[in-house]
């Protein structure tokens, strides 16, 4: 893994922030962990940011599937997670393989692919839809490959749960219990290929607290600021994040 080139206290502070944003989207907020890889991303390689991510996100899992045990629709997260499987391990192996400048490209082109989802998930719920048994692993597959890679695979598996015309509550523990069980079978393949660095992540020890912080914020938070000035706040900042990876990659 290439080293660390920045000030270690500014990227300490980043990854606090982090660990506090990562509790606030698992609170509710979810639109705000399309921001997590990118951003930490402007101050570490990406593989790098995505193995310090893993621990952290895997520790919001835990509170989100608490939150809503046995809310969620298991006979789909049993026909989407085999695929899911093989694209998280795609995803790794491209993570380990590809160049730092290169992810970063990619990244910033996977980020703007979310601002679009975010100007279309409304429409994909609208659509007529005609069921087919091979959406499921293929959407499966998809969030897989885009976990993987920036530990981000929420707009594939969201489109499928919009086409099926969720209720909110089923749909946050769906996903919830999809992307835990997805995180968890992703340790392997990222200590294997070096992504996950173990030392690093006991040096983090002091950013976990962070998050139930975020939890309780988020949900304190939720009946007191507009869901439409939200999201424009997180549209805003992924374009200036990817146009930043843009940057960084020259």
């Amino acid at each position: 893994m290439p080293g660390v080139d920045q000030n270690a206290l500014y990227v300490a502070v980043v990854i606090a922030i982090l660990g506090f944003m990562i509790g606030f989207a698992k609170g509710g907020f979810g639109g705000l962990g399309a921001l997590l890889t990118p951003i930490l991303a402007l101050v570490l390689p990406v593989a790098l940011a995505v193995g310090v991510l893993l621990p952290m996100l895997m520790v919001g899992d835990v509170f989100a599937v608490y939150m809503y045990w046995k809310e969620w629709e298991l006979d789909l997260v049993k026909r989407m997670l085999p695929a899911g499987i093989v694209g998280a391990l795609a995803g790794t192996i491209l993570l380990s393989w590809l160049p730092p400048n290169g992810l970063r490209i990619i990244l910033g082109i996977f980020v703007l692919g979310l601002v679009a989802y975010k100007f279309v998930s409304d429409r994909i719920q609208a659509l007529k839809y005609e069921p087919s048994p091979w959406h499921a692993p293929a959407a499966g597959l998809l969030a897989g490959v885009a976990s993987g890679m920036f530990n981000y695979g929420g707009p594939a598996f969201s489109s499928y749960l919009l086409l099926q015309k969720f209720k909110a509550r089923p749909f946050i523990a769906t996903t919830a219990i999809y992307f835990a069980l997805l995180n968890l079978i992703k340790v392997p393949g990222f200590l294997y290929t070096g992504v996950l660095n173990v030392p690093l992540l006991f040096s983090l020890w002091w950013v976990f607290p962070f998050i139930p912080v975020g939890i309780w914020v988020a949900r304190v938070t939720l009946t007191r600021i507009s869901p439409s000035a939200f999201e424009w706040i997180i549209i805003v900042l992924l374009i200036f994040s990817s146009l930043w990876l843009f940057w960084q990659s020259r």
